[in-house]
């Protein structure tokens, strides 16, 4: 016959309370995703992440892309580097926006918000929103937190916490600056990559990037370029091992009561 007393039942339920907090930080998600800008005769082209977000939630951009740490060769400081290590130095001067996923055309009444440079044109809300008004708000990150994912720019690499309504959205990558007209149209107008000044024999015909998306309580999940943003799971395990505890304090409570 099982016989428990209180004492017993609520060491029981710390125990899982404990088991809960163990397990939510090992849930904490990080997407990784790459690709490359090309300069073409009109312009460079750019990229768009779709961003499907069922129920809303809080996350973390990140942008890895611009291989130097200053904007010029002279600049106390400067260095190079080989960030994504594919044996080349590129220049992307990352420029991001959020838009209205509609699943028409891309048109400039979409955008939402644009998110630039390290504490410096993060956030600017497009067509009239705010950040009370726009059901994508951005705040951004310090530079030492930027710096997390390996960024030696001081400010051109934009990383900023993401606050999202549920629905359905686009994420742009470009070189700066993409605004939403050309957007529309298809092609960043008249743009050039930026090697630093005074840099000798640069790449200047493409760009590469990477972003993070991370968060501690959102699950990212990637098919083609469809990145869709969830809840994490609480694992079986955890449910199993409080219905068992629910079962047996009723099974207590019978004992207390008889």
């Amino acid at each position: 016959m099982l016989i428990m007393n209180k004492r017993t039942i609520v060491w029981m339920f710390f125990g899982f309370l404990m088991s809960v907090a163990a397990i939510g930080p090992a849930q904490a998600n990080t997407l990784v995703v790459d690709g490359t800008i090309f300069k073409q005769t009109s312009g460079t082209t750019f990229d768009t992440w779709n961003i499907n977000i069922p129920t809303g939630g809080n996350f973390i951009v990140d942008v890895l892309a611009y291989e130097a740490s200053q904007s010029n060769v002279a600049t106390a400081g400067y260095i190079t580097a080989d960030l994504n290590g594919d044996g080349e130095l590129t220049w992307l001067d990352a420029d991001t926006y959020f838009y209205q996923n509609t699943g028409l055309p891309l048109v400039a009444a979409d955008a939402l918000v644009r998110g630039d440079d390290i504490n410096n044109n993060t956030p600017v809300y497009q067509n009239g929103l705010t950040a009370l008004t726009s059901p994508v708000t951005l705040t951004s990150l310090t530079q030492s937190e930027g710096a997390t994912d390996g960024s030696i720019h001081f400010r051109r690499d934009p990383a900023y916490s993401v606050t999202a309504a549920p629905g359905t959205y686009r994420f742009l990558m470009a070189d700066f600056r993409l605004d939403p007209a050309e957007a529309a149209g298809g092609i960043n107008t008249a743009d050039n990559f930026s090697p630093p000044t005074g840099f000798v024999g640069g790449i200047t015909d493409h760009a590469d990037y990477r972003i993070a998306f991370r968060s501690d309580t959102l699950h990212f999940s990637l098919d083609g370029n469809t990145i869709t943003v969830s809840p994490v799971p609480v694992p079986a395990a955890v449910y199993l091992f409080g219905s068992g505890l629910i079962g047996l304090a009723g099974l207590a409570r019978c004992k207390f009561s008889a």
